[in-house]
């Protein structure tokens, strides 16, 4: 008999949305050094919703800013219009 390995990957990552309210006398500009100076407004409820998050299957990469290949978590913030799209953010 032949000795033969079957290796498989498969790769599950869970994503949330998380929303929380900044004051509207912060600068869009300055609403990154806030939420790094404030993150106590948030660190528990992004636990909270990644907890209940289910599993998906992939990589986690999607075209609204979770893109890094190389890292195996991202966070990020957007600011959004009335119609619930973001229009300004970035990585945390």
């Amino acid at each position: 008999m032949i000795k033969v390995r079957i290796s498989t990957k498969q790769v599950f990552y869970k994503y949330a949305q998380t929303i929380v309210y900044v004051p509207n006398t912060i600068a869009k500009e300055d609403i990154l050094s806030y939420l790094n100076e404030n993150e106590d407004i948030y660190t528990d409820k992004v636990d909270k919703d990644l907890d209940d998050a289910c599993f998906e299957h992939g990589n986690g990469l999607d075209e609204y800013g979770m893109n890094d290949i190389y890292s195996d978590s991202e966070c990020r913030f957007d600011l959004l219009d009335k119609d619930e799209n973001p229009f300004f953010g970035g990585h945390l």
